[in-house]
């Protein structure tokens, strides 16, 4: 951009030298193809402005009241210009939320304009150009210049999570980058177009797949480092890429160690032109809450088995886990819940946190089957060490009363050996008469 005299423009010798000038930035984002060449009057430009863009300007050794001199910027080029620079002339200035960043009280002069800095997002910094104070307006003078540079502007990228298939150890989740592709000035193309991303600890790698407005395309994925969980990929064809485009990759990963496990990524993309940017995903939201970093929680619950009234520990029982209060959707751990010497499981399970239900399935051997849905919540505090406890308490088997062990039953037995007792003395004092009369009997006949 070079905003120099036209040929119907008025005379330099028209010029005020006593007058002081202003050159008047607008940075905006380039929402189309190039447009048409800056004017120096104030506009209504398209696109949304951009705050935090650092200008600075440079005073060239020319003379605008010299016609030799507009010859000479009629053919000067940035890269030239910055071989006329006066020494001590450089002024910088960052643009403000309207865009808008003002440089004023300025001598009558050629001036070079350069972008030194720009806020993440911005794929490519706009060109240096040269800007006159004051510039041709027809056949008369201006000496507030207003400038519209425009920066090709990426917007950031995101990352969502998931998880609804996921609720055991050993279960896959999805994370989503999602990236809008910037529009790009005629005739530039995209040549890079790739991610990073360096996952948790927590976390095993699978496979990662791409997709350009909903279709799938070719990526390359390279995962190395400690459990190969340092991701970098790229797309393999940049060259269909078009702004306004939407690039997905989708990275699924299994859950293989519970805790918090919170994972952002970073998207880069490069441009024919030299646009090169690096942006992050969302960071975390302080407190948690919507538009931070995706996070997946793994906590542990256990299971406290007592008899009924008391604090003596029952071995034996076993449960199943559902997800929900109600006890109707089991949830397949692929091992039994089942209670030990202490009441407790074997060792706390881990699942993602939330809101489940446990029922008894199988009472221990001489209680009675306590099968009660009872709610149990999964949360980040619930430690390996510190688990979500549900206590389920069981009654003993009632044995039904033997006989002959009552009160009643002494009083039949003892009526009963009663009787036979006094049956068994009548008998003996039969049999004794009988044998004393044949005796006397035997006596008289001798």
């Amino acid at each position: 951009m070079i905003l120099t005299q036209p040929a119907n423009a008025a005379a330099p010798g028209d010029i005020d030298t006593s007058q002081r000038g202003s050159i008047i930035v607008h940075k905006h984002k380039q929402q189309t193809l190039q447009g048409n060449p800056g004017t120096g009057q104030i506009e209504n430009p398209a696109g949304v402005a951009i705050a935090g863009v650092e200008f600075k300007i440079q005073k060239l050794n020319l003379d605008l009241t010299q016609d030799t001199d507009w010859m000479t910027l009629k053919t000067l080029t940035a890269d030239q210009a910055k071989n006329r620079v006066a020494a001590g002339s450089e002024t910088t200035r960052t643009t403000d939320d309207n865009g808008e960043a003002t440089f004023s009280d300025l001598d009558i002069g050629a001036y070079l304009v350069t972008e030194t800095n720009a806020p993440a997002g911005v794929v490519k910094k706009a060109a240096p150009f040269i800007v006159t104070v004051p510039h041709p307006n027809g056949n008369a003078w201006n000496y507030n210049v207003h400038v519209y540079p425009k920066n090709t502007v990426s917007a950031k990228p995101t990352k969502t999570l998931d998880d609804k298939g996921a609720t055991k150890l050993g279960d896959s989740v999805t994370w989503t980058i999602t990236q809008v592709l910037p529009e790009l000035q005629n005739g530039e193309t995209f040549t890079e177009v790739s991610f990073t991303d360096q996952l948790a600890e927590n976390l095993g790698y699978v496979e990662t797949t791409a997709q350009v407005n909903g279709m799938e395309v070719g990526v390359t994925v390279t995962a190395t480092g400690n459990g190969n969980r340092t991701l970098a990929g790229s797309l393999d064809d940049t060259t269909t890429l078009r702004g306004g485009q939407t690039v997905t990759f989708k990275i699924t990963t299994t859950v293989n160690d519970p805790g918090k496990i919170v994972n952002t990524a970073n998207v880069r993309i490069k441009t024919s032109g030299g646009g090169d940017t690096t942006q992050s995903t969302p960071d975390p939201v302080p407190g948690g809450g919507p538009g931070g970093a995706p996070t997946l929680i793994y906590g542990y619950f256990d299971i406290q088995k007592y008899v009924k009234d008391t604090m003596i520990a029952i071995s034996g029982a076993t449960f199943e886990l559902y997800t929900g209060n109600d006890c109707t959707t089991k949830v397949d751990l692929q091992e039994m819940l089942v209670t030990r010497d202490t009441g407790k499981l074997v060792s706390p399970i881990a699942v993602k946190a939330g809101k489940y239900s446990i029922k008894e399935i199988k009472a221990p051997t001489g209680y009675v089957l306590n099968d009660t849905c009872m709610p149990v919540t999964v949360g980040e505090n619930n430690t390996l060490t510190n688990p979500a406890t549900v206590t389920v308490y069981n009654s003993k088997v009632t044995v039904p009363a033997l006989p002959l062990t009552g009160a009643q039953g002494q009083t039949i037995m003892l009526t009963t050996g009663g009787i036979l007792i006094a049956t068994g003395l009548i008998t003996v004092a039969i049999v004794h008469r009988k044998r004393k009369l044949t005796a006397n009997k035997n006596n008289m006949q001798h």
